[in-house]
């Protein structure tokens, strides 16, 4: 009897043994799928920018201007400095002939020549501004999703983020050469921002004042 007792206990533990492995191997894999996929989000959501700035001096036939600082213009633009899409009771939409316009020249001195080019790139500014708005708006919605995930359950919880240490350092949050990890990676990605200049704004959160008087 006593023999069949012991082997039902064994039978139990291995039992259990075997639940809470495969508990935590779900979890675990559920974590890197999750950390990876949002690190990538955060580091494509800065890539795109680099993108609209291409095809924009492409597509207004300006590709082979050289200019580090025409291509900082175009990726505040895009990610919001000069204003938002939306055009004025005239017809403007804000950045037009104003601050937007003067930076433009500055850094493109060409263009006081070319107005049609000028305005060719507003509307290609805007256009990818709206696109980079819904990765933006993508990309905190994965944010919210993950800190739903770890917060989860008092069981899961527990497990995601005292057993398994959730966020890890898979979760990284790169911006140039720098690099955050782990929590202060999560902490970085909640400081998403739709203006401003691309990497001082996506360290900070926090938007520049803009001038938009006509010039």
């Amino acid at each position: 009897m006593k023999k069949i007792i012991w082997a039902v206990v064994a039978l139990v533990v291995i039992g259990l043994g075997v639940s809470g492995y495969n508990f935590f191997n779900t979890l675990n894999t559920e974590r890197v799928t999750r950390e990876t996929s949002l690190s990538a989000a955060y580091q494509e959501s800065q890539l795109e920018l680099d993108t609209y700035v291409k095809q924009i001096k492409e597509s207004v036939g300006i590709a082979n201007v050289k200019s580090d600082k025409l291509d900082q213009i175009l990726r505040d633009a895009v990610s919001g400095r000069y204003g938002d899409s939306k055009a004025d009771a005239a017809g403007n939409k804000n950045g037009q002939g104003g601050s937007f316009f003067s930076a433009v020249v500055e850094a493109y001195p060409d263009l006081k020549g070319q107005l049609d080019v000028y305005d060719k790139i507003v509307d290609k500014v805007f256009t990818g501004r709206e696109a980079f708005k819904t990765k933006q708006t993508e990309l905190r919605r994965q944010v919210a999703d993950y800190e739903r995930w770890i917060n989860t359950g008092l069981v899961q919880s527990i497990m995601i983020k005292k057993v398994i240490g959730a966020p890890t350092d898979l979760l990284e949050a790169r911006i140039g050469k720098n690099v955050k990890t782990g929590r202060a990676a999560l902490e970085q990605m909640k400081l998403l921002v739709t203006s401003g200049r691309t990497n001082d704004n996506f360290e900070s959160g926090q938007e520049d004042p803009i001038d938009f008087e006509k010039k």
